[in-house]
Formats: structure tokens, sequence, C-alpha cells
């Protein structure tokens, strides 16, 4: 099969921007009690700018062949939305073959940390946590082709592990309204990146930062 080059299709109309989100947000409680209402609208909203329509169109039924909710409400939801600071109008929309113009919307941030997060909840330490450290001695010890003796000592090495990755997290968040480099970078890049990149920083800070956690986990895992 010859190789080919995927190309979009051409757009039908032009996006004309005033306004583009912030690199990040921390949210008060009440914005992340909105946040959690309006879940849909916040995600379909990563990395794009969207009209009424567009987003009128998430709550779009096939089953039923109707809309769960009227843009009426779509209208409403929006108005909430930006008076609690998470939505805003960024510009308009213009049609090829129109004269009227739509407006486009955005969130007001690239990333939104929630307070559960900036609070720093421990979550290795939860059910949640238990399953998914649970899960990890499976695959390092296939992985690592080692047999883990002591199970309770690589829980808690996690435990450890992920309290200070987190950590590093909050931390480099935190930076960015303050930093120019890290503010100009977090508004360019979207969500899912900025999201990798920073996991993957975050690793690095546990290495560097923690060197004997390191030989802990080498002597647990050591054939």
């Amino acid at each position: 099969m010859g190789d080919y080059e995927k190309k979009d299709k051409p757009k039908d109309y032009d996006d004309f921007l005033k306004e583009r989100p912030e690199p990040i947000l921390f949210l008060s409680k009440e914005q992340e009690a909105v946040v959690k209402d309006h879940g849909d609208i916040i995600k379909a909203l990563v990395g794009k700018n969207l009209t009424v329509k567009e987003i009128h169109a998430l709550y779009w039924n096939p089953d039923k062949e109707k809309y769960n909710k009227t843009i009426k409400t779509v209208y409403r939801y929006l108005e909430t939305l930006e008076q609690n600071g998470l939505v805003k109008a960024c510009g308009h929309r213009k049609p090829h073959d129109s004269r009227l113009t739509e407006k486009l919307f955005c969130r007001t941030a690239n990333i939104f940390i929630l307070q559960e997060d900036e609070a720093k909840t421990k979550w290795w330490i939860s059910d949640k946590g238990a399953r998914i450290i649970q899960r990890l001695t499976v695959l390092v010890q296939e992985l690592f082709g080692v047999k883990l003796k002591d199970k309770a000592a690589f829980k808690k090495l996690m435990e450890q592990y992920f309290e200070k990755h987190d950590g590093n997290i909050m931390e480099l968040w935190r930076k960015v309204p303050e930093n120019e480099a890290l503010s100009d970078l977090f508004s360019k890049e979207n969500l899912y990146e900025i999201k990798y990149l920073s996991d993957v920083v975050a690793v690095l800070g546990v290495m560097l930062r923690n060197p004997e956690l390191c030989d802990q986990f080498k002597n647990i895992l050591g054939k």
C-alpha cells in the first residue's frame, strides 16, 4: 500500500479571536462545584473555541433523535460558567457563505486545578490507590522479571513516590502564573501535552531529588 498524505477538509468559515485562555487557574470551591455541574462543556472546550450551536450538539441524543437540552438551556449554562470565571467569549466565527457571525467561547484557562488537587489529597492511600499499586505490583514483576518478596514494602515505597511526584507537579503548576517561560509554554501546548510533560518532569524530580528512594526501589526490584 502506497504512502499518502492525509489532508484536513478545508474549513468553510473563518475564526476571529480576541481572547485566549490563561495558562492555569486555581479554582475556588464554588468554581469547582460549577465545573462538576457542567463538565461536558468544560471538557469539550479543551483546546477548542466553540459556538453555541456546537456546544448544543453535545446534548444530541441519537437514540431519541432529539436534544436532551434546549439551546436556551445551553445559553443559561454558558452564562453561569461566564459568571463564575470559567468560560469567556473569545471572538466570533464568520461562515464563508453568510454575513452573519457566531460568538465563540473558550475556557478561561488551559488547566483548572481542582480544590482536591490543590490540597494534595493523598489518593494513593485510598481504595483507588491500593488497587493501582496492586496492579503496579503485577506490571513491575512482569516487566523486570522479578519476584517481589516484600509487597508491603513495595506498596509503602509507591505511596512515598506518589506523594513526591504529585508534590512536584503542584510545585510546577504554582510557578506558572509568575514565570514567563512556563506561562508561555502552558499557553501554547494543548492540555493533554501539558499534563504529559508535567508528569515527565515530576518523575525526573523524584529521581533527582530523592536518590535514596531510587536506591530502595533498586533493592526491592533487584533480581
